[in-house]
């Protein structure tokens, strides 16, 4: 063989890194069914800080536009948002993990990895919000940035269900839950009122 056929044979199972993150953003539950190279716990909760981030700094972005808020009340809004994004959805997944240990879920790390990735699709609406918000100026936080923290529920139940062992009934119920939990998070202490 030569050297150059057996540097492809010896990748032909990896996937590359822009594929995994592609992956991860359509299908997060995979994380807990396929091997877990090179996304950890840390790596999907940046994820789901990126898209809180994302979003409430499109609700910053609007509330300036509107009333004017100062810059120091915008920036703790975006802080506010990143916390939930992070502590939020990290408490959120350990949540899930002890909650579906009954049904032999996996580990800790795993239910963070799934939980944090399930958040990777918010931040593809958050940041398609964020650059209409800023290329043509209109108000997206409930347009983009609520309608990606719904779109999210759709991954994240798939991940509970995984976490789970299959059981979509307590998918459903722990998804809704969690929806719910963050969504009104975010509007109490993420935004405020």
């Amino acid at each position: 063989m030569s050297r150059p056929e057996a540097a492809i044979a010896d990748t032909a199972g990896e996937q590359p890194s822009s594929a995994r993150w592609w992956s991860l953003i359509v299908d997060p539950a995979s994380l807990v069914t396929r091997s877990l190279d090179g996304v950890g716990a840390p790596a999907a909760l940046l994820l789901s800080t990126l898209a809180f981030t994302t979003i409430s700094l499109q609700a910053a972005l609007d509330l300036a536009r509107s009333r004017g808020d100062a810059a120091a009340d915008l920036a703790g809004l975006v802080l506010r948002g990143a916390l939930l994004g992070s502590a939020g959805v990290a408490a959120m997944g350990l949540a899930a993990w002890v909650l579906t240990r009954p049904f032999g879920g996996p580990g800790p790390g795993a239910a963070l990895r799934a939980v944090g990735g399930a958040y990777a699709s918010a931040l593809v609406y958050g940041l398609v919000g964020l650059g209409l918000n800023l290329v043509l100026g209109w108000n997206t936080a409930i347009s983009c940035g609520v309608t990606g923290l719904l779109w999210a529920l759709g991954p994240l139940f798939l991940a509970l269900r995984e976490l789970a062992g299959g059981r979509a009934g307590v998918a459903a119920l722990l998804s809704t839950l969690c929806g719910a939990g963050m969504l009104s998070g975010w509007v109490w202490w993420g935004v405020g009122p």
